[in-house]
């Protein structure tokens, strides 16, 4: 019998053998109870979720949901907040509100009050989080364990990406109406280097609806429950855009990021990236995977990296980044790969 022909018979009665212990467990009456639990369990967490407004305006079935992390992430918000609407408040999830260019910017969650509008950028991260107000690119940092290098990946600020939403929202509704920016992150992730000056209110998820508190606090009523039914008509159109319009928005976003910053285009970018203009969201988008000077962080603990030279070893005289923090922290980054 050739090799191929008995590798085959071996996995064929792997899998039968596997099979058939599946069905001997299915008719033990224990696990037949067990496996009827679960599906009554998830039954009833499926209709629960269905019965939600984030369900009835995204259509997204909840093992979608599970699967599509910027989504649960955005349906985590909503949870922390849902007792709002009890008190009238409406929600709006994914609204793509129309720029000045034709293109359009994607809000993650809006909720309208009668203390304004609160505009939530969602970012359901996990690891060490780095970043300062007006650096162009924030960064996540995953700690790989001991003797393995960590993984890093940028992202680009999530308060300029507000500035830019409230900007176009503003525009696009031709209100003054007080608008509020709240950025939430997962639970699971930890704040190790943010550098926030304003009293712009940057959150891990479970501490959301205590960030609204502290902006309630200091905002009087603007809006009455009419002037809310008023702009959710207004806004709800955006948030059931077709499927065209929800492609060329991430074409554009993959076209600026594919399209390389040039001195006269993107020159002081982080003064333009800060005012929250369009122009920002397309030169932050742009250079999401280059690393400016005014951006260098030790994605280890935080500190600011300085240029040294190599005074020993195999590459002696050539000149490297490394932490201010050192010898506490020894992190080392190569000048070759700077831009």
């Amino acid at each position: 019998m050739e090799l191929k022909e008995i590798i085959i018979n071996m996995i064929y009665t792997m899998v039968t053998s596997v099979f058939t212990t599946i069905v001997t467990l299915l008719q033990t009456p224990a696990v037949l109870l067990l496996v009827c639990t679960v599906v009554i369990v998830y039954a009833y967490i499926i209709s629960k979720y269905k019965k939600t407004t984030y369900y009835a305006q995204t259509k997204c079935s909840y093992f979608k949901l599970q699967r599509d992390k910027g989504k649960l992430g955005e349906y985590h918000t909503y949870l922390y907040l849902k007792k709002y609407e009890q008190a009238g408040s409406k929600f709006l999830f994914n609204v793509y509100v129309p720029k000045e260019d034709g293109q359009t910017t994607e809000i993650d969650v809006l909720m309208l009050t009668t203390k304004g509008i609160f505009v939530f950028e969602s970012k359901n991260y996990s690891g060490w989080i780095f970043g300062r107000e007006n650096q162009k690119n924030w960064y996540q940092t995953l700690p790989m364990g001991k003797g393995r290098k960590s993984s890093k990946e940028t992202f680009l600020n999530p308060i300029m990406q507000n500035r830019l939403h409230i900007k176009c929202l503003k525009t696009f509704l031709g209100t003054d109406v007080p608008m509020h920016s709240v950025i939430v992150f997962s639970n699971r992730c930890t704040f190790k280097g943010i550098d926030i000056k304003s009293d712009q209110q940057i959150v891990h998820c479970e501490d959301v609806s205590q960030a609204i508190k502290t902006i309630e606090n200091k905002t009087t009523d603007c809006l009455t429950q009419s002037d809310i039914n008023e702009l959710y008509e207004k806004l709800y159109p955006c948030s059931q855009v077709d499927t065209s319009v929800k492609e060329n928005h991430i074409a554009n976003i993959k076209n600026a990021a594919n399209t390389k910053t040039d001195d006269t285009s993107c020159n002081s970018l982080t003064e333009k990236a800060a005012s929250g203009t369009e122009e920002s969201e397309k030169c932050g988008q742009n250079v999401m995977e280059l690393e400016q000077e005014d951006e260098l962080m030790c994605p280890k603990c935080g500190g600011s990296l300085v240029l040294r030279t190599a005074t020993k070893g195999e590459n002696v005289g050539k000149p490297f980044y490394g932490c201010s923090n050192f010898p506490k922290c020894r992190y080392i980054r190569e000048l070759e790969r700077q831009k």
